[in-house]
């Protein structure tokens, strides 16, 4: 809805049944301040937000063999961040 809302605050021609494509930037601010929209610059997404919805949709993957939401917050927590180049490289023996 805020997304829709920032469209038509910015007088784009929206149809029904569209898809508007957006970015959470804060998801504390209400209504249309709490996106971006595709088109709009932005200099930071909210992580945080991000992070819930993943663990959310995990979680309804794993649950039946037994995973809670903690534990998952704990195994994302453990993980060690990397850049793509480190999948890139050529391992030698």
């Amino acid at each position: 809805m805020a997304a829709l809302k920032r469209a038509r605050d910015r007088d784009l021609a929206i149809h029904p049944g569209q898809d508007i494509k957006y970015v959470v930037v804060d998801d504390k601010k209400s209504s249309r301040e709490r996106v971006a929209l595709a088109h709009e610059e932005v200099e930071s997404y909210d992580a945080s937000y991000y992070e819930t919805q993943l663990v959310r949709a995990v979680e309804s993957v794993l649950s039946p063999l037994g995973w809670d939401r903690t534990e998952i917050q704990r195994e994302i927590a453990e993980t060690r961040e990397t850049d793509l180049a480190a999948f890139t490289e050529i391992k030698r023996d």
